[in-house]
Formats: structure tokens, sequence, C-alpha cells
């Protein structure tokens, strides 16, 4: 059976083999007589590899609830069991203790765009400490502590300039992070009403589709039109026409479910995905939401008793379509049906397209309770 791991797992995984090679290297050393390390410093450094990992690795596949709210990105407890396991190293190996302080920077780079420079710093600080401490245990001889000292603060400081550089890279890493959202948002999102533009809504009614297609259900689509709304612009100008706009978007936030789809097409035409209702039930909702419209007090925007109406056209799959293009032009169909009829109502799709206005006899299109 193939093992599958998550990103924090696979982080995981990689620590752990950085470790390893460490701890490889060191049994290389002690191999070929370049360093001696007891039988009592390899049986505890491997009680510590085994408990440290073990416990690390508990926390990281049942222990959620105990630290994601401060490590979320579980790079802290690692990082600190890393710390601990290479200040283990240099009290076992202590003639190589130059060699696994090169181990820290790796880790560092592993935290860039995770850590702030504090908590980096602490961290450092933390391998710092670990490095004093396991020099004084061991005690290896010739070795003079003050020198360490020394040693160890010039390790300190050079770390903080790499917490400061990595922090540096951290908040670009954010920056750009905010300026990809923006940049999505933007792409998707009408600028005047703030409601979801032409290419959000086909991205959306391509997605619903497919949906239907491939675990059946159904869906309506709405197509909605401002009346004599040029001339409303002309008579009162484009910015109570811009606010008119806002105030439609509004009311069709306020009357649909979060469930359904709802975009700004352009111009003053609006749609609406009805998800998972039906063509009956979607012409109540519609209906309703016609009178809304036509009920709106615009006389802030415009003159006293100032109001608009709108004409839809509706939809649905899969009765009407099996396609988006197709769902699409049938309710366009619809929706200039309403517009002939007098405006001011709801039309549904109910037929071929042939029959609107093209065999000189009525329409196979039936409308709405006005």
């Amino acid at each position: 059976m193939e093992l599958k791991l998550g990103p924090k797992q696979r982080g995981f995984a990689l620590a752990t083999s950085g470790l390893a090679v460490a701890l490889a290297v060191i049994a290389l050393l002690d191999a070929i007589r370049f360093l001696h390390v007891s039988t009592t410093a390899w049986m505890v450094t491997a009680a510590a590899v085994v408990l440290t990992v073990g416990a690390a690795w508990l926390l990281l596949e049942v222990g959620h609830p105990l630290w994601v709210r401060w490590d979320p990105h579980f790079v802290f407890i690692p990082s600190i069991a890393t710390a601990l396991l290479l200040s283990e190293f240099i009290w076992a190996a202590p003639e190589v203790r130059m060699l696994v302080l090169v181990v820290w920077p790796v880790v560092l780079i592993f935290l860039a765009g995770y850590v702030d420079f504090a908590q980096s710093a602490l961290l450092s600080g933390l391998m710092t400490a670990g490095y004093m401490a396991a020099v004084a245990l061991a005690r290896p001889a010739g070795v003079r502590l003050e020198v360490e000292a020394i040693v160890a603060a010039v390790f300190f400081v050079t770390t903080l300039f790499a917490d400061a550089v990595l922090a540096s890279l951290r908040r670009q890493r954010l920056a750009l992070i905010q300026a990809r959202a923006e940049l999505a948002r933007m792409v998707s999102t009408d600028a005047l009403t703030g409601l979801p533009n032409r290419r959000h809504f086909q991205e959306a009614l391509d997605a619903e589709m497919a949906r239907v297609q491939r675990y059946g259900g159904s869906f309506s689509l709405a197509l909605l039109d401002l009346d004599d709304f040029k001339s409303f612009n002309d008579r009162f100008g484009h910015p109570a026409g811009d606010a008119v706009l806002c105030e439609m978007a509004r009311v069709l936030r306020q009357h649909m479910r979060a469930s359904d789809r709802v975009a700004r097409l352009g111009g003053e035409e609006f749609a609406v995905i009805l998800v998972g209702t039906g063509k009956e039930a979607a012409r109540f909702v519609v209906e309703r939401l016609r009178i809304a419209i036509a009920e709106l007090d615009l006389g802030h925007l415009a003159e006293p008793g100032c109001t608009v109406t709108t004409s839809i056209g509706l939809a649905a799959v899969p009765e009407d379509a099996e396609y988006a293009a197709e769902l699409v032009r049938h309710a366009d169909v619809a929706l200039y049906e309403a517009k002939a009829r007098g405006r001011n109502c709801v039309v549904l799709w109910d037929g071929e397209e042939s029959a609107l206005g093209m065999r000189g006899g009525g329409s196979s299109l039936r409308s709405g309770t006005r």
C-alpha cells in the first residue's frame, strides 16, 4: 500500500533524515578513529533520538489540538527537537561541535517564511544555550569554557544576522501572497458593485454544470436586466446610475442564499445561479426578487418616488439545456421575450429556440406572475 504524507509529514520526515545524516557522519568519523564516542554516549544518543523524534511525530499525528494554535505550520516543535538533538550530538562527540553548529543555519533556511525575527532569534538562542550546556557537561580535554563562550557569542550574533535576513524574506513572502490574493480578487470582482464579474460567473457556471452532469440534480440560471436604464442615466447622470447598480447588488445579496452565485455581467445586466433549484421553484424566487427591486425607493438618488424595474429570463438544467452555453442562450432568449412583453416580468424558457418569433405564431415561452 502506498504511503501518502501531507506537507507537514514530509517536512518532518526531511528534518528527521537530516538528523540521521548528521548522526551517520559522526558514526563514520568514529569508525575511522577521527574521534571516539563511548558506548554510553551512543546509547544515550540513540535513546534521545528515538524519544525526541518519536514524541514530535506523535504530536504531529495525534496531538493536533495541543500545537495548532501556537505552531500552525508545525515548525517550532521540530526546530526545538533539532536544537536539543544537535546539542546532544555535541555532548556525545565534542570534537565535531563546530561541524554540528554549521547545521543550524540550514535549519534556519527551512524556517524562512514561517517565523519572524523574534521567533527565529529565540530558537537560535536555544541552540546557543544547548551548545554551551553540552560543552560544559562533556568537558573535552584542552577546551576552555571562556573560549567556547566567545565562540557561542559569535555564533549567536551571526545567527541573529541570518534571522534578520530570513525575517525580511518572510515579510516579502507575505506581501507577495497578499498581492496575489488582491490580484485574484480584482480579476474576478466587479469594481463598482463588489459582485463577482463575468469571468467568475463563467467559472462558477461551468463548475455547477459539471457537478450536475456528474452527480445529477438541477439548478437554474436567471439573467436580469434593468429596464430603460440608459434613460435613467441620461436623466439623472451616471453617478446616480452607478448608485442604482450598487443598490441592485445589495438587493441580490440580500435575497439570494449563500450557496447561490450572483454576478454582474456588465452594464445593467446581472446573473444568478440558483444552486439545487428547479425551474418552478426558481420562478417564485426570482419573482420575489423582481418585486423587491420594483419596490426600491430611489428618491435619495434621483427624485422623490423614483423607482426602477427589471426584466428576468430563466432557464434550468437539465430540462432546458445540456451545456453551459446552451443554458445561457436560452435564458438570454427568455430575457429578451420579457423585454418584448412590456418589461418588469419574469419569463421562463419552455421550448424550442426557433419557436420565438420565427414562425409567425405565439411564443413557446411562458411568463411568470407579474
